[in-house]
């Protein structure tokens, strides 16, 4: 039998881009049990560009009926995308800032909240244009300093989150969740109320919301590395238990039947502090 082919590279990022790109990852996977690979809610909003036929997803605000992206968009979400493989896949992934939203697609975060769409309905011609430019080009350094560059020309520094909220993201995203939603709003100088409309008109979920999402994102790094119950507790949970129906709701399934039904879940893991 063929061992299956798994291929990553993650770009060094020039400072101008890095408060706006997370990560940018170029993946080439081949000769995996084909399946579906639960796409998970996180605290970056998604791009993906496709370097072959496309991905063909489902869930996340588009229904059930599996749909084919060739530049896929995907804001911050709390339930699970499906993506549909016959064991291949071929493309480079961004995982966009909130703040990068505005910088970069010229909207906040909350206008993608709602779903995924193709790159091309949120900023113009973008996405098919990186398709075909990465497409053309030869090795992972070559496709990611095309990329770079092509970001680098997209920033808009005039569009930029108020520093209030900016800051409560910043406070929420660094606890890992675990910062009380009150405390925030204390520390930013805004009622509960106010931080909550001003934080979801901004990246779509309430602060509470995005608070257990962090908490489920951290707990996703940390399984399989050690146990449930330690898993709960690092993460800020009430126990065990509490942890799994957070994994239900935002995965789909308990952490072990992610586990063992996702052939992918695992693939370009690192380890997780």
């Amino acid at each position: 039998m063929t061992e299956p082919v798994e291929e990553y590279a993650e770009a060094p990022l020039p400072a101008a881009l890095r408060p706006f790109v997370a990560s940018m990852v170029g993946y080439r996977l081949a000769g995996f049990p084909p399946g579906v690979h639960v796409g998970m809610p996180s605290r970056h909003l998604t791009v993906i560009l496709a370097l072959d036929s496309g991905i063909r997803v489902s869930g996340n605000g588009i229904g059930n009926e599996p749909r084919r992206f060739g530049a896929l968009l995907g804001g911050l979400h709390s339930s699970p995308a499906h993506v549909y493989h016959d064991g291949t896949q071929f493309g480079v992934q961004l995982a966009l800032t909130p703040l990068g939203s505005r910088a970069l697609l010229r909207a906040p975060a909350a206008a993608f909240a709602s779903g995924l769409v193709e790159m091309d309905d949120a900023v113009g011609g973008v996405g098919e244009r990186l398709r075909e430019l990465l497409a053309l080009s030869d090795g992972w350094p070559r496709r990611f300093d095309l990329l770079s560059r092509e970001l680098l020309a997209l920033i808009d520094d005039r569009r930029s989150v108020d520093a209030p909220t900016a800051a409560a993201w910043a406070m929420l995203a660094g606890s890992r969740g675990r910062m009380p939603v009150a405390a925030v709003a204390e520390a930013v100088g805004w009622s509960r109320r106010h931080l909550t409309t001003r934080f979801a008109r901004e990246f779509g979920p309430t602060p509470k919301l995005a608070g257990r999402v962090l908490r489920f994102e951290h707990s996703r790094e940390l399984l399989g590395r050690i146990p449930l119950a330690d898993i709960a507790i690092r993460c800020g949970y009430a126990d065990q238990s509490h942890l799994v129906r957070d994994w239900r709701e935002f995965a789909g399934a308990s952490p072990t039947q992610w586990l063992r039904d996702d052939a992918l879940a695992r693939v370009g893991d690192t380890p997780a502090a």
